[in-house]
């Protein structure tokens, strides 16, 4: 094993390490993996800065921030009390909230649709 695949090594279990302990930001804790494996030598600047123009990407950005909109205009409480109910029964949650879900999917991009459905 050469120098360079010890480091990364360590730094992938590093890496985990701290996703696990969650006392930092996940994204923060990414994005210093990132460049610890650039500074090493283990990732070009152009791989390294590559993934940020995927489509994937760009739409999980894009839902988290409408999502936090939402919330913070309250549509989300509006849309959670109209679909959860105590007196409904947990099979009956789980229909509605699958049929909310396929509704959406039907309409947007599935990691859109669960994003703006997780809690």
């Amino acid at each position: 094993m050469t120098l360079q695949q010890g480091l990364l090594f360590t730094l992938i279990g590093t890496l985990f390490i701290f996703l696990i302990w969650g006392r930092y930001r996940y994204d923060l804790v990414a994005f210093g993996a990132l460049l610890i494996a650039y500074l090493i030598g283990a990732v070009s600047v152009d791989e390294a800065f590559s993934g940020f123009g995927h489509p994937a990407v760009i739409i999980i950005a894009l839902v988290l921030i409408i999502s936090r909109g939402l919330y913070l205009s309250g549509a989300i409480e509006f849309m959670a009390s109209a679909l959860v109910n105590s007196t409904r029964s947990i099979g009956r949650h789980i229909s509605v909230m699958a049929g909310v879900s396929a509704a959406l999917s039907a309409m947007m991009n599935n990691v859109a649709a669960l994003a703006l459905l997780m809690p």
